[in-house]
C-alpha cells in the first residue's frame, strides 16, 4: 500500500510539472455590507462559480444567486452573506486536452488486510475533483521529477526505468524516503 501512496504522489507531482496550465484563476473576493463582492479575469472562460458551506465534506453546487457582470477586465458578482460559511471556487468546465477529470469523493486509505506488523490503520478521505493525464508518464517525463526530488533529500530504491525515453517508465518511485 505504501508504493501505491508513493507512486501517486509522484504521479501528482508529475501532472504539477507538465501540466501548469491547470493553474487556478484568482479569485478576489471583499466585503461589502451584507454581501460579498467575488472577481476574476475575464480571459479564464468556461469556468463557473460554484460554492459550499462546508469544506470537510463539500458539497459543491452552481452560484445561483448571482449575476456575472464584466467590469475593467474582470468578471464582477455580488452575492449574500446569509449564510453563516460560504466557500467559493471557479470550476473549469472544459477540461485540457488529454485529462480526464476524477470527481471529488471519498476513499478508503491504509492497509490492514496482510496481517503485517507494520500495517496502517485504515481511514476514510475526501479528496476535490482534480485532472489527470490520460496518458502512462513516459520515461523522459520521470526523469526531471526524479531527478528534482533526488535532490531535494527525497531518496529511492529504484530510480525508474524505460525502454526508451517515449515509453512509460517502470519501477520509479517504490521505496520514496525523506
Amino acid at each position: 500500500m505504501k508504493t501505491k501512496l508513493y507512486s501517486l504522489f509522484i504521479v501528482l507531482a508529475l501532472i504539477a510539472v507538465v501540466h501548469p496550465i491547470l493553474a487556478q484563476p484568482t479569485l478576489g473576493i471583499a466585503p461589502a455590507g451584507n454581501q460579498t463582492v467575488l472577481f476574476w479575469p475575464t480571459t479564464f472562460t468556461n469556468y463557473v462559480l460554484q460554492s459550499t458551506t462546508n469544506l470537510a465534506s463539500p458539497n459543491w453546487g452552481l452560484v445561483t444567486d448571482a449575476v456575472p457582470v464584466t467590469v475593467k477586465n474582470a468578471v464582477t458578482i455580488t452575492v449574500s452573506n446569509a449564510l453563516p460559511a460560504r466557500f467559493f471556487r471557479l470550476y473549469n468546465t472544459n477540461p485540457p486536452a488529454g485529462l480526464a477529470l476524477i470527481p471529488a469523493g471519498a476513499f478508503t486509505m491504509g492497509d490492514n488486510l496482510d496481517g503485517e506488523n507494520d500495517a496502517t490503520p485504515t481511514v476514510s478521505v475526501t479528496v476535490s475533483a482534480f485532472y489527470m493525464d490520460t496518458n502512462l508518464v513516459s520515461y523522459s517525463q520521470w526523469q526531471p521529477v526524479y531527478n528534482w526530488a533526488a535532490s531535494h533529500g527525497y531518496g529511492f530504491d529504484n530510480a525508474g526505468a524505460g525502454k526508451a525515453a517515449n515509453h512509460p517508465v517502470h519501477d520509479g518511485g517504490v521505496g520514496l524516503t525523506r
